[in-house]
């Protein structure tokens, strides 16, 4: 039987990839993914919150512009 050479290494090249390493990544990638999705309701809500809060706010200055011109 022959013995194999080894190939030369380069220093500078990146670690080959596993599989284990991979799903830990695909994991972590998931994990993130369902943070930012409770980011983005968060901030639906938000955004929701604050247009219910401009339509009041323009209603009732509307509201008191009438009364002015009224008067």
């Amino acid at each position: 039987m022959k013995v194999k050479k080894k190939r030369a290494v380069d220093p500078n090249a990146p670690p080959r990839p596993n599989l284990m390493t991979h799903d830990v990544k695909i994991r972590d990638q998931q994990g993130a993914m369902s943070a930012m999705q409770a980011e983005i309701s968060q901030l639906k809500d938000t955004v929701r919150s604050l247009q219910n809060k401009l339509n009041n706010q323009t209603i009732y200055l509307q509201a008191i512009h009438q009364k002015i011109k009224n008067q």
